[in-house]
């Protein structure tokens, strides 16, 4: 979800090398928070459903001041994952991919986020049903997420 957010802060400046028109722009940076948003909001559902008593902000605060080598994992990795989406547009702006092929990532980051919210939504539909464990959970999850990065 970091990265996700890294993605939707920046879409404002990977706009910048598109050819898409300004109301365009307006309409997919909206597009694209209310996507993840909805990510959020069906994430949160699913894992309510799998674990009733957790409390979000608690986890959410465990996991920013995880202390690893003496240093809390927040102040560390928040700002990794803000340098390596910089990176990745300044790269693409390095190996001029802009216009038609900066439209075609966004595109391709839109339909993966529709996957991922239907691939949550589906276990929001089968966990009252069926207790799902965790690990096979996880499994199916980093599976969805392989086949989008190398097949989809």
């Amino acid at each position: 979800m970091l990265d996700q957010l890294a993605r939707v802060v920046f879409m404002n400046w990977r706009m910048k090398l598109t050819i898409i028109p300004t109301k365009e722009k307006r309409i997919r940076i909206l597009q694209g928070s209310f996507l993840f948003l909805a990510e959020i909001l069906v994430i949160h559902a699913m894992v309510h459903l799998q674990q009733p008593h957790m409390h979000f902000d608690v986890e959410f605060w465990k996991f920013f001041t995880f202390k690893d080598m003496g240093i809390q994992q927040g102040y560390v990795l928040l700002p990794l994952i803000f340098l390596g989406e910089w990176m990745r547009i300044n790269n693409e702006l390095k190996l001029n991919i802009v216009g038609a092929k900066q439209v075609y990532i966004l595109d391709k980051a839109r339909k993966n986020s529709f996957i991922r919210i239907g691939f949550f939504a589906l276990l929001i539909g089968i966990l009252p049903f069926v207790v799902v464990p965790e690990g096979i959970m996880v499994f199916l999850f980093l599976t969805l997420i392989t086949a989008l990065v190398f097949v989809v």
